[in-house]
Parts: C-alpha cells; sequence; structure tokens
C-alpha cells in the first residue's frame, strides 16, 4: 500500500505542477503585472535588504574593532559591552556612509552642473561652427552639395510633420509623463527612508534573523539538502559580495583616471565624462562602450578633433581595465567565459534592465555551477567520466568499461593505400 500510494502522490504532485506551470503560460501578462505589484510594494524591504547587505562589512569590522576597545579601555564585558559596540558601530557606519555620499555628492554636483551649463551655453555656437565647416566643404562638390540640401530638405519637411502630427498632440501626454515622474521621485525618496529603516533593524538582529532562517531551512529539507542549499547559499554570497564589491572599487578608479587624465588631454567637459564613463563601468563587458557614447558625441560638438583622441583613450583605457586593473582587483571571480558573461548581461539586462546588467553575472554563475553539479552528480551515478576534457573527439561511450572511444582519422596515400591514423581527440581543459 505504501509503493501505490507513492506513485499516487507523484501522479497528483505531477499534475499539480503542469497546471501550475500551464497556468503561468496562459495567464503570463496577469502573473507579471502581480509579481510588479508585489516588487513595489515590497520595494521599501528590498532597498533595505540591499542597504544591509552592502553596510553590513563596514558595521561587523567596526563592531568587532568597538568591543576589543570598549573591553580594553573600559573593562566592558557582557550584554552592556556589545549593546554599547553595537549602537555605536551601527551609528558610526551609517554616519560614515552618509558622510561619503554627501561628500561625493558636493565634489562631483558643481562639476556637473558647470560642464553641463557650459556645454548648452556653447551649443549654439558649437552647431553653427560645424554647418560653416560643412558648408565649406559642400561648396568645393556641388553634387555633393545638391545631395546634402535635398536629404536637408526632407529632414526638415519630416521635423516639421512630426512636430504638427505627433508632438504637438503629445504634450499633454508629455505632462503627464513628468508629473508620473516627479511622483516616482517622491516614491523611491519615502520608500529609501524607509529602506534605511529597515536596514537598521536587520543588520541588528541579523544574527537571529540568520538562525531563525537556518532553523526552517533544516526543518524543511532536512539535513541532506539543508547542507547542500547552505552549501549554495555561501557560494552565492561569495560570488555577490566579491564581484559586486570588486567592480565598485574598479569603477572608482577607473572614474578617478579619467579625473585626472582628461584635464591634462586638455578635454572638454572633463568632470561631466568622468562621472559617465565611472558609472556605466560598473556594467561589465558592455559598460565602457555605452559609456563612450555619449562622451564622444558631447565632446564631438566640442571640438572634433579632441573626440578622436577621446576614442583612442577610452580603447587603451578599456584595454588597461580588462586586462590589468579588473583582474587584479577581481581575479576570475566568476569562472565564466567570455560567451557566457556576454549571455548573461544580455539575458538578465533584457529581463531586468540595468540592475540585471550589473547582477547578471554572479546570478548566471551561480546557476551555472548549480548545473555543473547537477551534471556531475548524474555522471558519477553512471560511472561516466567526470573531466569535460575526457569528452573531446569523443566517438561513443563504451557501455562495458564506461570509458570514451575517440575517432581515429585514417590518413591515405594517393594511391588510396592506408598510411597510418591520428586521434582526433582535441584539446583543452576543464
Amino acid at each position: 500500500m505504501k509503493k501505490y500510494f507513492g506513485w499516487g502522490a507523484m501522479v497528483v504532485v505531477v499534475g499539480a505542477l503542469t497546471l501550475l506551470i500551464f497556468f503561468c503560460i496562459y495567464k503570463f501578462e496577469e502573473l507579471a503585472e502581480g509579481i510588479s505589484r508585489l516588487i513595489s510594494i515590497l520595494m521599501p524591504v528590498i532597498l533595505g535588504i540591499g542597504i544591509a547587505y552592502v553596510l553590513s562589512p563596514a558595521y561587523n569590522w567596526l563592531r568587532g574593532k568597538l568591543r576589543r576597545l570598549l573591553h580594553r579601555t573600559f573593562r566592558w564585558r557582557g550584554r552592556r559591552a556589545l549593546y554599547c559596540a553595537d549602537i555605536l558601530a551601527m551609528a558610526g557606519t551609517f554616519l560614515g556612509a552618509g558622510a561619503l555620499i554627501v561628500g561625493l555628492l558636493a565634489l562631483l554636483i558643481p562639476q556637473i552642473i558647470t560642464s553641463v551649463t557650459s556645454f548648452a551655453s556653447s551649443l549654439p555656437t558649437n552647431l553653427m561652427q560645424v554647418s560653416q565647416t560643412l558648408q565649406s566643404l559642400l561648396a568645393s562638390n556641388p553634387t555633393l552639395e545638391q545631395n546634402a540640401m535635398s536629404l536637408y530638405a526632407q529632414a526638415v519637411s519630416y521635423v516639421e510633420e512630426w512636430i504638427q502630427t505627433s508632438l504637438a498632440p503629445s504634450m499633454q501626454e508629455t505632462l503627464s509623463y513628468v508629473s508620473v515622474g516627479v511622483m516616482s521621485t517622491v516614491t523611491f525618496v519615502k520608500n529609501l527612508f524607509i529602506g534605511i529603516i529597515v536596514a537598521i533593524y536587520l543588520m541588528a538582529g541579523k544574527e537571529k534573523f540568520l538562525r531563525q532562517l537556518t532553523r526552517c531551512l533544516y526543518a524543511v529539507l532536512g539535513a541532506h539538502w539543508g547542507n547542500i542549499v547552505m552549501d549554495y547559499a555561501r557560494y552565492a554570497h561569495q560570488m555577490f559580495s566579491g564581484f559586486i564589491g570588486g567592480k565598485l572599487i574598479d569603477s572608482f578608479l577607473i572614474f578617478l583616471i579619467c579625473c585626472v587624465a582628461l584635464p591634462i588631454m586638455n578635454m572638454p567637459y572633463a568632470m561631466l565624462v568622468s562621472v559617465i564613463i565611472g558609472v556605466t563601468n560598473i556594467i561589465p563587458f558592455f559598460g565602457p562602450f555605452i559609456g563612450a557614447i555619449p562622451s564622444f558625441v558631447i565632446i564631438l560638438i566640442d571640438n572634433p578633433i579632441k573626440s578622436l583622441y577621446f576614442l583612442i583613450y577610452v580603447l587603451v583605457l578599456q584595454q588597461f581595465d580588462g586586462n590589468i586593473l579588473g583582474p587584479k582587483i577581481l581575479g576570475n571571480s566568476t569562472g565564466l567565459s567570455s560567451f557566457w558573461v556576454l549571455f548573461s548581461i544580455l539575458l538578465f539586462g533584457g529581463l531586468f534592465g540595468f540592475v540585471g546588467m550589473i547582477v547578471g553575472v554572479p546570478l548566471f554563475a551561480i546557476l551555472y555551477r548549480i548545473l555543473t553539479d547537477i551534471i556531475s552528480r548524474l555522471l558519477a551515478r553512471k560511472h561516466l567520466p567526470l573531466a569535460t576534457a575526457e569528452y573531446a573527439g569523443v566517438d561513443h561511450i563504451d557501455e562495458q568499461t564506461g570509458q570514451p572511444v575517440r575517432r581515429v582519422r585514417v590518413r591515405t596515400d594517393g594511391m588510396g593505400d592506408t598510411v597510418g591514423g591520428e586521434d582526433d581527440s582535441g584539446g583543452g581543459e576543464e
């Protein structure tokens, strides 16, 4: 009866999962809308978790220092010393983070405002110079001038038609977008304020929360699967903290390099361009190119020759960051090949936007390890080789020994006689 009951329960579970998958596919839009609404409701908690996760290393370091200081200086022990150290460490962590952010904004915002104001004031003059340069070039070539004037007339006609048919009727919609943007900003500030409060609670009671979560995990999954989940959780923590922290340090160093190099090269709007390059460098692989495009356009309008120098500089900087600075800071933290890095950025960037492009690489690295472990366990159960290099040039697997049999290429001379054979085993390492 236990055997039949087990088979029946399995059939019920498989049927329920099938219906659930069908419902998710059939009602995908409603499901996505519900998930989006749930995320918007829980956004303060999500922000709080993110803030607590980023500030926890500094909080732990400062708390340890304060506990030892209180013990050595005041001979405080027990709960009183722990309580005072926790409060002082919490206040010091948030005050330090706030002072760092305010200091960076106070340093950057005036420079950015100056760069943007200078760019806006010089834009008409620069555009006029570009127009005069084009006119002088076209004057020496009548055919090219005629084609250019034809394209210009078509462009003017298209712009006038677009203003009459699209821009004017959509002004009301544009105003509504502006109001929505203002409300979104107010909502973000509110969520950020609540998120800071949530982060304080999480950091103050994280040991208790971790104990409760571990207790529930082992209660539901048992010892075997609980140990597996705990191992992957530690790997995920190591991957995210190492990759994102290292990438932030790497991007900040790239920003400092730009702040020093661009003024030396006498580039216009150096601070604005440095901020763009530094922020977009957080995105792996695509970041330098994403930041180079608007920076190139800004410099091109002011000085076309310097824009070419800027492209050469960005190319050299990207090679330095990708081959020297980045590996020194990050190392081979993910273990992914360049193809999988590109794939993960495209996939998670398309799903979650800018945040997905940042966290996509470590998240895909975790999924990649899980899949690798599953495949290794399946191969071990079937008594097959585990190393990837063992499958290079395999023709088939011997069913008796479980060992790979490789293809043999037979070479013949011009008369059709066999000369010898080569093991087509390929090469490479796992």
